[in-house]
């Protein structure tokens, strides 16, 4: 019987080509244990298997076979299976990216916000607008979009002001959250009613005071005041589309 259609990738693993999946279980059983024999004989070590939502009647035979799931998107799961103990398999989605946009007017005011669900239980938590990175977005973009998003303050950004790691974020995963400093191109402020209850441009001493203020965007204000971030560059030879990917250094 004919095995499975698969390529091999450079770490001696095999990926499944998931639109040659046989449609009845029957088939796709059969035909998955000939071809988990012959893999293991040919000495691959990982087994990547992904299976589209309009075949996913499949997955209980590929449990049964000793697959894992390692991640899955709206239209398909994909599961995985070591054929050598303790090969090495990367874990999918550590991570989350957020980012907040630190804007300072001419007039020396922060642009600030709380948002809706804040309102009733700590109607001062001012923090800076942003939120999570679009698939495919870099971080500048990111932040310019959501601080006009949420605050309707078109701005253009200047640099990055600081990262910050911690492992608390949603759903299981991991969160870096990025700084931008943006200068205002507009003032007029109009809230995103769904997520925001007020924006405000407040004066800096005042923001500085205010006990609802969390320390960490204290620190940020304190450092970005004083000239300290990265700009965005380019590195000459380093990818053919500089479009895809932003690297930030010291000027």
């Amino acid at each position: 019987m004919e095995i499975l259609a698969a390529t091999r990738n450079r770490y001696d693993g095999v990926e499944l080509d998931r639109e040659a999946l046989p449609v009845t279980a029957a088939e796709f059983g059969l035909r998955l244990d000939v071809s988990l024999a012959q893999w293991q004989a040919d000495g691959i070590r990982v087994v990547w298997l992904p299976i589209a939502a309009a075949k996913s009647h499949l997955v209980p035979l590929a449990l049964a076979r000793g697959f894992e799931f390692h991640h899955c998107r709206q239209s398909e799961v994909t599961m995985t299976r070591r054929l050598v103990v303790d090969a090495p398999l990367p874990f999918f989605a550590t991570h989350t990216i957020g980012v907040g946009g630190l804007v300072i007017s001419a007039a020396g005011e922060v642009l600030t916000i709380v948002e809706r669900l804040d309102m009733q239980r700590r109607p001062r938590h001012f923090k800076f607008p942003g939120g999570m990175l679009d698939p495919g977005e870099h971080i500048a973009a990111g932040a310019m979009r959501e601080v006009f998003e949420e605050t309707g303050v078109a701005t253009e950004f200047e640099g990055l002001v600081s990262f910050r790691h911690n492992h608390s974020g949603q759903f299981g995963t991991s969160n870096i959250y990025a700084v931008c400093k943006l200068r205002p191109l507009t003032r007029e402020i109009i809230i995103d009613p769904e997520e925001i209850g007020l924006a405000r441009w407040m004066p800096l001493q005042e923001f500085m005071r205010e006990p609802g203020v969390g320390r960490y965007s204290k620190h940020i204000v304190a450092r970005a005041l004083r000239g300290n971030f990265l700009q965005s560059q380019q590195v000459e030879g380093y990818q053919a589309v500089g479009g895809d990917y932003e690297i930030y250094s010291p000027v």
